[in-house]
């Protein structure tokens, strides 16, 4: 569940903070590099679109002057470019400019607040949580000081500062930060956007970590319903959701609850993936789980079987999980009787012949 999606969603929001002042200064000239540049990167035109960008930043320059807020929105532009490349070298040294310019114009608070965002963020996709978590707050100390017309803007820095940690495990400091996102954007009537709902994986993945399963499993179903309401019922997301709640719910003996969720996850992740991939084996044994706690053996054997097959095709006998899958395919047939082939299998689980057993 990267942020990055979620972060970029925001990053232009530089243009539309410098709003009506600026509008009128920009030239037919750098709008129409700034458009082009847009749909070349679009097409696929990366070259061209880096030109064009940079482009746009001469011809600003030349016409307001280097310091003007205006270059500033320029430089930010470029520097989504890079991102979205994962070129973060150039696109750092872009977002630093951009700020450089705006902290010269005291008006421009705003402004400011949102490209440290900007720039927190790219170091988030780079890997370097350590260097986004200070941007972030000093974000949110400009942000909390504009009061509510920033709110909106507060909820991302805060989400941001959230994952820095998330990702550095210091949940403790993260789910508070989670939280308080999830709470701005139900004030404002926003409490059931894609960005929230991945505010509550988050969480769900918390509470999982420290034990809280009725609260991860609060947190988990509140995404999982985002996503289907959003048409998002079959994405990476929505289907990951679904076998995690449907597991917590199997572990709370929540059957009928669990059933239809790891049923749906197997289905799409096989259409997706394909009958042999390692994923629907987890799938499988999952579903089988279930099956064999609400002793629906008949079901369970099948799901059992392939699960052990992929498994053994793409990881070999020795692999631990494989041997795991013939333990409790094993215990299933010793359920429905078949103590012969439970032997054979408990047999090859252990790594032992059958004259050692």
């Amino acid at each position: 569940m990267n942020s990055k999606n979620f972060t970029l969603a925001t990053i232009i929001s530089v243009l539309a903070l410098l709003g009506g002042r600026c509008a009128s200064a920009q030239t037919p000239e750098w709008s129409k590099a700034s458009s082009d540049a847009i749909a070349a990167s679009q097409r696929g035109e990366y070259a061209l679109a880096q030109i064009l960008y940079k482009q746009a930043i001469e011809i600003q320059q030349e016409t307001l002057g280097a310091d003007s807020p205006d270059v500033a929105v320029s430089l930010n532009n470029l520097a989504v470019f890079y991102q979205d490349q994962s070129m973060y070298p150039q696109a750092e040294q872009a977002y630093r400019q951009s700020l450089a310019i705006l902290e010269k114009d005291p008006s421009q608070t705003a402004s400011i607040a949102h490209e440290l965002i900007n720039l927190a963020a790219l170091y988030h996709d780079a890997g370097q949580d350590d260097k986004a978590a200070p941007l972030y707050k000093r974000s949110l100390g400009i942000l909390e000081k504009l009061g509510k017309d920033e709110a909106s803007s507060e909820a991302v820095a805060l989400i941001g500062l959230a994952n820095s940690y998330h990702s550095r495990n210091q949940d403790e400091t993260a789910a508070p930060l989670y939280v308080k996102a999830l709470t701005i954007w139900k004030e404002q009537g926003n409490q059931d956007t894609l960005e929230a709902a991945d505010a509550l994986f988050h969480l769900g993945e918390i509470f999982r970590a420290s034990s809280k399963n009725a609260d991860a499993e609060t947190m988990y179903a509140g995404a999982l319903k985002i996503w289907v309401n959003n048409g998002r019922a079959e994405s990476t997301e929505a289907v990951t959701t679904e076998a995690i709640l449907g597991n917590i719910y199997r572990a709370e003996g929540k059957y009928a609850e669990g059933e239809p969720l790891l049923e749906h996850s197997l289905k799409v992740t096989e259409q997706k993936l394909g009958p042999n991939d390692l994923q629907v084996a987890t799938s499988l044994n999952n579903l089988a789980l279930l099956y064999y706690c609400e002793s629906k053996y008949d079901a369970a054997e099948p799901l059992y079987k392939r699960a052990l097959e992929i498994r053994e095709k793409n990881l070999g006998a020795d692999d631990s999980s494989v041997r795991q899958t013939m333990r409790y395919y094993a215990s299933l047939l010793r359920q429905e009787g078949h103590k012969e082939e439970a032997r054979k299998l408990e047999v090859q689980a252990t790594g032992l012949g059958l004259d050692k057993f």
